[in-house]
């Protein structure tokens, strides 16, 4: 493996890492909880990574396009995923390992192209996309995992799960 699908490779377990630590001990209370009527919670999230974990594992495998509107066949193949947690957690896992030793097969020539077949029609995408789109992506709702934890807690007068011990945080 080369050093930049190296670092690329590092970066996604980082993320993944910060994922894991983000869902770990979940009650199934928290799973389902939600802040507000209308929001996502915990499941809604972890099913949706989970979908999107397999389009990006089909676009760095098999140079699939990564769907960005969902066809009427696509819908009903969503639609079908149930909103079980911890199959969902599970199949994750499974699908974002497999990325991972997808990533590390890869050569940077070999990422550029598959990047620009799995975003064909995508505005501005950059060259090596496919690398780190889905470590950004877990990343991003595992910020919200944890801020829905936090607020769980909060709600119950408990102390939050996720606080930095940090000076710039009075």
């Amino acid at each position: 493996m080369d050093d930049a699908i190296g670092i690329v490779t590092e970066m996604n377990e980082s993320a993944w890492s910060r994922f894991k630590r983000a869902v770990h001990d979940l009650s199934d209370d928290e799973v389902d909880w939600r802040p507000l009527p209308e929001a996502n919670n915990i499941n809604v999230i972890v099913r949706h990574l989970r979908i999107e974990s397999q389009w990006h594992l089909d676009s760095l495998t098999r140079g699939d396009v990564m769907p960005a509107e969902a066809s009427p066949q696509l819908q009903r193949e969503l639609d079908a995923i149930p909103f079980d947690y911890h199959q969902s957690l599970a199949k994750l896992e499974d699908l974002f390992a497999a990325f991972l030793d997808a990533l590390r097969a890869r050569t940077v020539p070999d990422l550029r192209q598959r990047t620009q077949a799995a975003y064909a029609g995508w505005p501005a995408t950059p060259v090596h996309f496919l690398g780190y789109h889905q470590a950004l992506h877990i990343v991003g709702h595992s910020a919200q995992i944890q801020t829905i934890r936090n607020l769980y807690r909060k709600t119950r007068g408990e102390k939050a799960l996720f606080f930095p011990e940090n000076p710039t945080y009075p």
